[in-house]
């Protein structure tokens, strides 16, 4: 009885392991990763998603983070939202490399997750800000958002063709690490 059961066992062991690839990931989770990225990279709509979502989401699909950090009150705010991310091109680059989050960080939030550890909004304002003073709209870019490193920070509003340019700046640093990776 015993050895059947080793031998059950054994086959089960075998079966599993067998369903993972050699990265620790299942082809059904595989698959589902690729839909889901697959998914985001083609909607010809913009979504930002709230820091907890977007974070998790820009490392499980391995994209560089954008967190727009705005406040309601801020008139320069809503013209980026209103002339910058509605322009298709912008939406288009976004989609591709990017995963946007805004952040608010005048409401209260205790439970906002970074790296192993939750934070308070203050904390986040301040490490999205890179430690410095900055004012509204922010633009702050985490080219990796797996590693603690220095944010890619801008400030104020930012036209559609500067906006553009300061993307593409953005994937430029990302290829280094793209290639860096690829070689291991």
């Amino acid at each position: 009885m015993n050895v059947k059961l080793l031998f059950l066992a054994g086959i089960a062991a075998f079966t599993l392991s067998a369903c993972k690839t050699k990265d620790g990931i299942s082809k059904k989770e595989k698959n589902a990763l690729q839909e889901e990225l697959l998914a985001h990279e083609n909607d010809s709509n913009l979504t930002f998603y709230d820091w907890n979502a977007g974070y998790a989401k820009a490392i499980r699909l391995n994209k560089i983070l954008l967190v727009d950090v705005y406040t309601d009150w801020c008139y320069w705010c809503k013209v980026m939202d209103k002339k910058t991310y509605a322009v298709d091109d912008v939406i288009k680059q976004l989609n591709k490399d990017f995963v946007c989050v805004k952040f608010n960080p005048e409401k209260p939030n205790d439970s906002l997750k970074l790296f192993d550890t939750y934070v308070d909004a203050r904390m986040l304002q301040s490490f999205l800000f890179d430690r410095r003073s900055s004012g509204y709209p922010t633009t702050s870019f985490w080219i990796n958002p797996t590693i603690k490193e220095k944010l890619q920070v801008y400030a104020g509003y930012k036209a559609p063709d500067k906006f553009k340019a300061i993307l593409s700046n953005m994937i430029t640093l990302r290829k280094p690490i793209e290639t860096a990776t690829e070689e291991k």
